[in-house]
């Protein structure tokens, strides 16, 4: 699996192939790295594998990576598309992603009952003014 320094070569390089993009993005998409490997996609004709990562996503309810992976194919999410995200990220027990995707579908209703069932939804949506942020154990930051 390439390295930070050896992925940006490959990426950025005008020398890579398409084939080489195409064989780099499955072995991250292989190993579960599926943002990396939509990176490698988006470069070159992989529209399969982008549909097969949009597959895994819309299964698992994983809406951040649905949104990438119709980006990358430069297609529009539908509002049944929204609807099946917001029921497999609930069936996955992910509010938050069932929450953005019954916003996105226009379900307001279902979203305040997402909302009204994890009151956290709302303070991710609306963030604090006085917020202090920490540094990586855990300690105040330098706000």
């Amino acid at each position: 699996m390439p390295g930070f320094y050896e992925k940006r070569k490959i990426l950025f390089s005008e020398r890579t192939s398409p084939e080489k993009m195409r064989r780099t993005g499955q072995m991250f998409m292989e190993a579960g790295r599926y943002d990396d490997a939509l990176e490698f996609f988006q470069r070159c004709e992989a529209e399969d594998l982008v549909r097969r990562i949009a597959a895994e996503a819309m299964e698992d309810g994983n809406t951040p990576l649905y949104m990438r992976a119709k980006k990358v194919l430069g297609e529009q999410v539908s509002e049944s598309e929204w609807t099946g995200l917001a029921a497999a990220a609930e069936r996955a027990a992910t509010p938050t992603m069932a929450h953005l995707a019954h916003r996105q579908a226009g379900h307001e209703e279902e979203a305040a009952r997402l909302r009204a069932a994890a009151p956290r939804l709302e303070e991710e949506e609306e963030p604090d003014a006085e917020d202090h942020s920490e540094d990586a154990q855990g300690q105040p930051g330098p706000d």
